[in-house]
């Protein structure tokens, strides 16, 4: 934890504002990324209230028993006890059956599901798993139950539980006692499994990732004022404000004007405000992109790399999923980082978490881990839409 008066005076007031924000003590991810950047933890937070929030206008118009289970079904397949620990409860209370959350945390399909909770079922795990998209049976029932708005929200959301779990995971975050005794009783997630960088979990043949033909996208692309409701052009305006432009993704995510902003708002910090160096944030653009299969995120990282010194040769290993070789002992730190993060049971082992701390510092390796996350969010809404990059690379994409 760090305490308030710890901050600079001029940093005091992010502390402040994540305590608003989230009507309760700092806790959890916002620990965590308060350890790096009090500006990002708000900002964090500030997206957080949309998926948390209970009765208020500014909130997710997805139900709190559907945006509970997700949180239940991201936590198991992510292997985050902190996040199985603050939403089990709650996704009781919503609805969601006993019996059900006992299958999801044991690994168990589970029976007897509603419709819905079938259909977000199949949805998550669509995206967790495979080439990370949706297919159109599922594309469909989802539009059709949800709507264009409740579709890009599922996916946030569902995103917004990686951008949260990779650093909860990294930093081995779990409840504190007294966060324990404040909770009904429940059976905490167990962690088993290897971390990524066990062989097993290598991939030898992704698909491609760039250079395919592209379909039309899924939804309209709102890209000006003009496609956007009067009363929401204020969102597009702040998004305007942090990129210069409504980027494809962004395109999309304005079906959600709310939520866009706020995803904005996270994204101008991973941009502009990291301390990560030009290369380490370029190259975790890239490892994660190939990851979760997304060209979007790809064509978004490859020029930055590139001006960044990223080889030509590490650039196509990891296009093509070659062996990657011979790094330096920097890039060497961060693949092995992010791959625990991202493959396996998307833990640290403590030897590269100790190597990650000595290369980068505490305040970095945290936003590392947000990056990671950062990224997954954006590929899945671009994977899930159809977004394809275009031909301009001059601004910022993500």
């Amino acid at each position: 934890m760090v305490e308030r008066d710890a901050l600079p005076e001029d940093q005091r007031r992010f502390h402040d504002a994540v305590k608003a924000i989230r009507r309760r003590p700092i806790s959890g991810p916002f620990i965590v990324t308060m350890n790096s950047s009090p500006d990002l933890a708000a900002r964090i937070a500030h997206l957080g209230h949309y998926f948390h929030s209970r009765g208020q206008a500014d909130e997710s118009i997805l139900s709190m028993r559907v945006r509970t289970f997700v949180a239940v079904i991201g936590s198991r397949a992510l292997d985050v006890p902190y996040a199985w620990s603050a939403w089990v409860n709650w996704a009781l209370e919503a609805g969601v059956p006993q019996d059900t959350v006992d299958a999801v945390r044991e690994g168990r399909a589970p029976k007897d599901l509603t419709a819905e909770d079938r259909l977000v079922t199949d949805f998550c795990m669509q995206l967790i798993s495979g080439n990370h998209r949706l297919n159109e049976a599922t594309y469909k029932a989802a539009l059709d139950r949800f709507g264009v708005q409740g579709v890009v929200e599922l996916v946030v959301t569902l995103g917004y539980f990686a951008l949260i779990a990779l650093p909860l995971n990294a930093f081995e975050m779990e409840m504190s006692p007294e966060q324990k005794r404040n909770r009904k009783p429940f059976a905490p997630l167990a962690v088993g499994g290897k971390p990524g960088t066990d062989p097993g979990f290598e991939r030898s043949s992704p698909p491609p990732i760039a250079g395919g033909a592209a379909a039309p996208p899924r939804v309209p692309l709102l890209a000006g004022h003009d496609d956007v409701a009067p009363e929401h052009q204020h969102f597009l305006d702040r998004i305007v404000r942090t990129r210069g432009w409504i980027a494809g993704v962004f395109q999309v995510l304005l079906h959600a004007p709310d939520v866009a902003e706020r995803v904005a708002n996270v994204g101008d910090f991973v941009l502009h405000g990291t301390v990560l160096s030009p290369m380490v944030k370029a190259l975790a653009w890239l490892i994660v992109a190939r990851e979760i299969d997304c060209d979007y995120a790809w064509a978004a990282a490859v020029g930055p790399a590139r001006a960044a010194g990223v080889s030509g040769a590490l650039i196509d290993a990891l296009e093509h999923g070659k062996p990657v070789t011979g790094l330096p002992a920097e890039q060497k730190t961060l693949f092995d980082f992010c791959y625990q993060l991202l493959r396996g049971n998307h833990h640290v082992t403590d030897a590269a978490y100790s190597a990650a701390i000595a290369q980068f510092g505490v305040p970095a390796a945290v936003q590392i881990s947000v990056t990671l996350g950062y990224v997954v969010m954006m590929g899945l809404v671009a994977n899930v839409f159809g977004v394809h990059p275009g031909a301009d690379d001059s601004r910022p994409r993500l």
